[in-house]
């Protein structure tokens, strides 16, 4: 398991961290995609959250520092936890360096991790994205004094290299809206949909954070049987194993928050320890992955091994089309199906329509969820009646059937 070096404090600091940062609520943001949003905050409703709300960003919440650690270790659907540590008004900028050069970055900065400052402008004096992050930086500097804050190019990273080195750069995001300036700090780094145990794929995989949202949507929650008919990289069964086992998705990988001058790694291995011994030792529900191509199959089998749930999931080569749930003596449950779209539907004749038929022949009484790349195909299933869920998956819109046989 990765895991991040602690940061050096001296003691005068450390006197500083605990009165202004540990001891005092902070506001922090769960940024995810709008259509997450409402199964976010029902999973911040579950971890003890109290006042969460919905917003243009995704899920905000007033806490102490402890319950990022808490938001980053077990929410499925979010995608990076952030704190909105300034909100000021900033119509030039002398008064942007000045609020900036008054502020305690000392408190939150690791001065060995590079700033990836993302600069976003809406009807604003303020009108060059470059002046903004070079009096930004500028006024973090004197606010240091004794030494340069490092930047991702005077460490080497070159700027089409910082989607991949995000989880060794300290995101600074800068929303100047109206005059008004809102500063907040990335707590994550990585993704969260990065959990750790995916580190090979089939093409076009299913994102973590959205195979776990399909589960919360159709409200699976481990309690009866679920069978992936075409599972791939085997990422929505691995999530469900997880999710049956009630084990945390943040289990397996290292936070930015650990590089925070006012990490307490303490709390943090209380709170993983907790989890883990909480957890189930086994899914109490079958859990079946199939998939038609063998060296796919075994690329699912070796991601479930990296997450801990392979021997939670029944694997099955074959084609789903002469799968009958009655030969596993399977009660119904949930069906998921990711069925081939984009340019590899052309390859597939009357795909959904089959789909359709498979479905209604043998799967009566199973709830079911099918990704399609439109309206249009999911209508082909006939599966009435049915609601459609909009989504994005990989860049792409498309919907989620949920239906009831």
């Amino acid at each position: 398991m990765a895991q991040f070096a602690q940061t050096a404090v001296d003691k005068p600091l450390a006197r500083q961290i605990k009165r202004h940062l540990k001891a005092s609520p902070h506001r922090w943001a769960a940024i995810l995609p709008q259509e997450f949003s409402a199964l976010c905050l029902e999973e911040l409703n579950n971890l003890g959250v109290e006042g969460a709300s919905l917003s243009e960003a995704g899920v905000e919440f007033t806490a102490k520092l402890e319950v990022c650690y808490l938001a980053n270790l077990w929410l499925r659907t979010a995608s990076r936890i952030i704190c909105r540590v300034l909100n000021f008004r900033a119509g030039s900028a002398e008064q942007l360096f000045n609020k900036v050069a008054a502020f305690h970055w000392e408190l939150w900065l690791n001065a060995d991790v590079p700033l990836n400052i993302e600069v976003h402008l809406r009807e604003s004096r303020l009108e060059h994205e470059g002046l903004v992050e070079k009096t930004l930086l500028a006024g973090m500097e004197k606010r240091f004094k004794t030494f340069r804050l490092p930047s991702p190019a005077a460490c080497g990273v070159k700027a089409e290299d910082l989607r991949g080195a995000d989880e060794v750069l300290q995101r600074v995001i800068v929303h100047l809206r109206n005059n008004r300036c809102e500063i907040s700090l990335d707590s994550s780094g990585a993704h969260l949909h990065q959990r750790g145990y995916r580190l090979r794929h089939t093409g076009a995989p299913l994102r973590e954070t959205l195979a776990a949202a399909i589960l919360l949507k159709t409200g699976w929650g481990g309690d009866r049987p679920l069978v992936d008919g075409m599972c791939g990289a085997g990422t929505l069964a691995i999530e469900a194993a997880m999710l049956a086992r009630r084990l945390p998705p943040g289990l397996m990988r290292p936070f930015l928050f650990e590089k925070w001058p006012s990490f307490m790694p303490k709390t943090w291995q209380f709170q993983k320890r907790e989890a883990a011994e909480r957890a189930l030792s086994r899914s109490a529900v079958p859990i079946v992955a199939i998939e038609q191509g063998p060296e796919a199959l075994a690329i699912a089998r070796q991601n479930a091994q990296r997450a801990g749930v392979h021997d939670d999931i029944q694997w099955h080569q074959g084609d789903f089309f002469s799968f009958r749930p009655r030969s596993l003596v399977l009660k119904p449950g949930l069906l998921f199906l990711n069925p081939p779209y984009g340019k590899r539907l052309a390859e597939v004749e009357n795909l959904y329509e089959s789909v359709g038929n498979h479905l209604r022949q043998f799967f009566r009484g199973w709830q079911v969820a099918v990704m399609a790349p439109d309206r249009s195909q999911a209508l082909r299933m006939q599966l009435a009646p049915a609601r459609i869920w909009r989504v994005r998956h990989g860049g792409m819109p498309v919907v989620v059937v949920l239906a009831k046989l």
